[in-house]
């Protein structure tokens, strides 16, 4: 999703309330700052404040992000995290008091956010969590504060790894999709390979760099990028899905499937994974499982909300459903 998943959408006031950085964010949950920049830059959770040339999470960021956390520790699928984080932004009221009046919990299958004599319901679904946001400021308090007496120098925040990262994305915008050898893809290859060098843990720098050397041909060398993205980020499932295909590709049927099926056990809603597993089963002659996951690829990408449904994918689908009808009509 493009949209930021932080609870409050509009700007927030720098004057009345402390910024967090990436690390800050890291520090404070405990997370990989690799997984805290992935989260930015997949449009999951954003943070809202930009001051000058860099962005902070505010602490309605925060909220987001220990709702986020709870949910994926739980073992909630990835979708349906997004989709609860989204419920929860439109359904928090605007509030005049501060942010501590407010407790998030669940009853049962709903995530609800009780403000004095109101409940608010954000989204239907399992969902286990219980913090009084007061209670979160606290800890942000306690787990931020600086020690006295540090002469050595903070350790640096990748921001000019993220200004390589942003100028191999426009570059890849104004590539045609279709020349390997073009210029802007060239670019793009150079400056993702400059955020590695600025910061080895970039997850997301390794799978998109990984990406287009695959598109060049260079397999070898894409999945060793692959490889390095699953090691800063073991949780990520582009890197995973695209080592799965690239044993598709290779013919490795049973590999394929072993790697998709690794990102199904963690997302059972991921559409690509549900996409490359059913080719793997078809090659592998495995017809019925290879229905089920076109059949819920289809029925993932009706679910996406309309502005992820690009008109690539739309006629992907359009194709899988000729798929399933030839399918159903052989099984009988």
């Amino acid at each position: 999703m493009t949209m930021s998943m932080s609870i409050d959408t509009a700007q927030t006031s720098t004057s009345s309330e402390h910024l967090y950085s990436v690390a800050d964010v890291a520090r404070l949950f405990e997370l990989p700052e690799s997984r805290v920049r992935y989260w930015s830059q997949t449009g999951f959770i954003m943070p809202s404040v930009r001051q000058s040339s860099r962005r902070f999470y505010s602490f309605r960021d925060l909220i987001s992000i220990k709702v986020a956390k709870e949910l994926l520790d739980a073992g909630l699928p990835l979708q349906r995290v997004r989709r609860s984080l989204d419920a929860l932004r439109m359904q928090l009221p605007e509030l005049d008091a501060p942010l501590a009046r407010l407790r998030i919990r669940s009853d049962r299958e709903r995530i609800l956010v009780d403000e004095g004599q109101a409940t608010y319901e954000a989204v239907s679904g399992q969902l286990l969590l219980d913090f009084d946001v007061d209670k979160l400021r606290t800890q942000v308090a306690e787990v931020l504060v600086l020690p006295f007496g540090r002469s050595e120098p903070l350790e640096p925040t990748p921001s000019s790894a993220y200004e390589e990262f942003a100028r191999a994305l426009a570059c890849e915008q104004q590539w045609d999709g279709r020349d390997p050898h073009a210029p802007q893809l060239a670019e793009a290859r150079a400056a993702y390979e400059r955020a590695i060098e600025l910061d080895g843990d970039f997850a997301a720098a390794w799978t998109n760099l990984g990406s287009l050397l695959a598109f060049q041909g260079e397999q070898a060398r894409a999945r060793d990028c692959f490889d390095e993205a699953l090691r800063a980020d073991p949780g990520q499932p582009e890197a995973q899905c695209n080592l799965a295909e690239l044993a598709l590709q290779d013919g490795e049927f049973d590999l394929a499937a072993r790697g998709f099926r690794t990102v199904l056990r963690k997302d059972p809603e991921h559409l690509e994974a549900h996409y490359g597993l059913a080719r793997s089963l078809l090659e592998l002659g495995g017809k019925g499982q290879a229905l089920a996951h076109l059949e819920r690829f289809c029925a993932a990408v009706d679910r996406l909300p309309r502005i992820e449904q690009v008109p690539e994918l739309m006629q992907r689908r359009e194709h899988v459903e000729q798929v399933i009808d030839l399918l159903r009509r052989e099984l009988g």
